[in-house]
């Protein structure tokens, strides 16, 4: 169940725990705030109430005192100055006691005590005080009356006292509850912050144990296994495990390991394959290269035999088709189907092709190469380029006269101008014509034919 509660992400368990600190902290404030305000409370009501009500209390008794010892003074002597105490006395009594009800009315029991102190002063005065009083100023008292009147005084006297000393224990005992509250309350105040400190230390360090073994423990076995994998172990494994963002994190780097694994398994593959290739490539061109000049070199001899011998003129026409179309299918299949990087260049297949003409028919022709024409020409450029001159050179061979041959690639284009003595037949041009109907011009000039081909390359 508690591995169900807890939180699967990082981010929560972060949340979860910075929460219950937080949490901690309010129930500790709110704890010890409350504790510190009810023992302020406390020392206040003690401070504000019970102290002035025992001072009160005792105030007053001292008055009760005054006043009785200046009421017995002037029965003994008769001198008025005697009744200044009483008089005085007389006048706070009334104001202590109204203080002593508005300082304690929160007690009923010391209400009840402060009435029953005001009753029993109010009987030792109209029993005994006042008439006492009124006897020695109305004449001359005998010293027996006197003494009886001082006898009764007393005893009122000693009830006030008794009444006022009830009073007095019982704000006492008020008193000291009062401290005792106050300072049980700053005691659990003290404790409550205790604990909870505690507490506090206590999540702090189950904090510290989760993270290390919910996040920094993952982290670091997550970062082993994609070092090892970064250093060029690719067959070890990432297992994440932990909070999600650790498991998902795992789980992307595991499959990039895993496709990485893949494509270099197919990368190893496509690089034999690739060898393979070239390999093939590099000997077929050798050997379809030494084949086509070979074919060259017999389709010239038989344009040469056929001008010379013009009998049989239909039978090497014939077979001149034939070689040229063979030409064809060789050369397609070799430079259509077959990458060419490592493929002469242009000019130096045009000089060979021209070398060719000189062994085989004994014709010289003067050729001029300008531009680039080794980079960056498609293979169907060059294969037509060759088919091109190959057919214009073949309609010039067995007619005396000079031949001269320009190639040049300027803005874009390749120019081809063939020009050398014009065949006793159309004929000789009909297959070139067929050939290069929409890039190929044919002009005359007396006895000399004028061959261009434009193509953009």
């Amino acid at each position: 169940m508690l591995s169900r509660a807890w939180p699967r992400t990082l981010r929560w368990r972060v949340h979860a725990l910075v929460g219950g600190l937080l949490l901690l902290l309010l129930v500790t404030a709110a704890a010890t705030t409350a504790s510190w305000l009810y023992a302020t409370s406390l020392g206040a009501h003690v401070r504000t109430s019970l102290r002035p009500a025992q001072q009160a209390v005792a105030a007053l008794s001292k008055d009760h005192v005054d006043m009785e010892t200046g009421v017995r003074g002037f029965l003994l002597t008769g001198d008025e100055q005697f009744l200044a105490p009483y008089d005085s006395g007389l006048a706070d009594r009334d104001r202590r006691e109204a203080s002593l009800r508005a300082l304690l009315s929160f007690d009923e029991p010391s209400l009840r005590l402060v009435d029953e102190v005001a009753a029993a002063s109010d009987a030792w005065l109209d029993r005994s005080i006042r008439p006492a009083v009124a006897a020695v100023r109305a004449g001359p008292v005998d010293q027996q009356t006197i003494r009886q009147l001082s006898l009764h005084g007393k005893a009122d006297f000693d009830v006030l006292g008794a009444r006022l000393a009830a009073l007095q224990s019982h704000i006492d005992e008020l008193t000291a509850a009062g401290l005792q509250q106050s300072v049980g309350a700053q005691n659990r105040a003290t404790v409550v912050t205790g604990v909870c400190a505690a507490l506090a230390l206590v999540l702090g360090a189950v904090t510290v144990l989760l993270l290390r073994t919910s996040l920094d423990a993952p982290l670091r076995r997550l970062l082993a296994q994609v070092r090892g994998v970064a250093d060029g172990d690719l067959d070890q494994r990432v297992d994440g495990s932990g909070p999600q963002e650790v498991a998902e994190l795992g789980a992307a780097v595991e499959g990039m390991r895993v496709r990485i694994r893949g494509e270099i398994g197919r990368a190893g593959e496509a690089a034999a394959q690739v060898v393979r290739l070239e390999e093939t490539d590099r000997i077929a061109r050798e050997l379809g290269d030494t084949v086509l000049k070979n074919l060259f070199g017999l389709g010239l001899t038989l344009q040469s035999a056929s001008a010379r011998f013009p009998v049989a003129q239909p039978v090497f026409t014939r077979a001149i088709a034939d070689l040229d179309q063979a030409i064809n299918q060789l050369r397609s299949a070799l430079y259509g189907h077959l990458p060419s990087p490592d493929r002469p260049s242009l000019g130096l297949a045009v000089q060979a092709l021209v070398g060719e003409l000189e062994s085989g028919a004994g014709v010289v022709p003067e050729l001029e190469l300008s531009g680039d024409l080794d980079r960056e020409l498609p293979d169907e450029v060059v294969t037509e380029a060759l088919e091109v001159l190959h057919e214009a050179l073949g309609a010039f061979v067995g007619h005396d006269g000079p031949v001269r041959i320009g190639l040049a690639r300027t803005d874009g284009y390749l120019t081809l101008h063939v020009s050398g003595p014009a065949p006793g037949t159309p004929e000789g041009l009909r297959t070139l014509r067929e050939r290069a109907r929409d890039q190929l011009e044919i002009a005359y000039e007396g006895d000399r034919v004028i061959i261009d081909w434009e193509v953009p390359a």
